[in-house]
């Protein structure tokens, strides 16, 4: 979208360090393969894509914004790491079927309205292996930047008026409903509610995380 396009170029959101969610499964999934080949869905500058290929991942990237691309491959360059990256949309991933044993999403399906999540996810069914795994984290229907918005709907929310999210031109909140639906093709679907409050109760954020495998070919019908 146009918003992450500017906000990347006037340098904002460039996290320099992974997420310790991340890092922690990246080294738990690496224990039981070796050889293990991720794709991360919106990368934005890199940060998770230089962590994985300096722990000899196998790793792929792709974001809409050019910018990001571009920060994230000097990060890599840098160091001297390789990673394939893609600017593009995540309903049209041009990766092969059946490529990959991990597909990261952190908060960044949500940039994009309902429809495109659900061609998404089937994107993301397309180039997981048997097995594979998905994990994504997508902001909750109960975050205030959704409940404060101007417009907020089950679909898209645009308008916020909720400090630090006034740059960005919309955001997807899911309702529990909402994720038992869009992952319905996945199995061994696990989610859990993140929220974060202060002492008097007011909620400051709202965040799903989700876990589901592709289910194994060999077992279907």
């Amino acid at each position: 979208m146009a918003s992450w396009e500017s906000i990347y170029q006037a340098g904002k959101q460039l996290n320099r360090y992974p997420f310790s969610d991340i890092v922690s499964l990246i080294f738990q999934m690496k224990r039981d393969n070796p050889a293990l080949k991720v794709l991360e869905l919106g990368c934005g500058a890199g940060n998770n894509v230089v962590f994985m290929a300096s722990e000899s991942v196998t790793c792929a990237a792709i974001d809409c914004s050019k910018s990001a691309i571009d920060f994230a491959q000097a990060r890599l360059s840098e160091r001297n790491l390789n990673a394939d990256l893609k600017v593009g949309c995540f309903t049209d991933l041009p990766w092969p079927d059946e490529c990959f044993d991990l597909v990261i999403d952190r908060s960044a399906l949500n940039c994009v309205p309902k429809p495109q999540i659900e061609v998404a996810l089937q994107q993301v069914l397309r180039v997981l292996r048997p097995k594979g795994r998905l994990f994504s984290q997508m902001y909750a229907d109960s975050h205030p930047a959704h409940n404060s918005a101007l417009n907020a709907t089950s679909e898209f929310t645009t308008g916020f008026r909720y400090e630090g999210y006034q740059d960005i031109d919309g955001l997807y909140f899911a309702s529990e409903k909402d994720v038992t639906l869009l992952f319905g093709g996945f199995e061994k679907v696990n989610i859990a509610l993140s929220t974060s409050q202060t002492l008097s109760g007011n909620i400051l954020s709202a965040q799903w995380s989700i876990s589901a495998f592709k289910p194994d070919t060999d077992q279907v019908g």
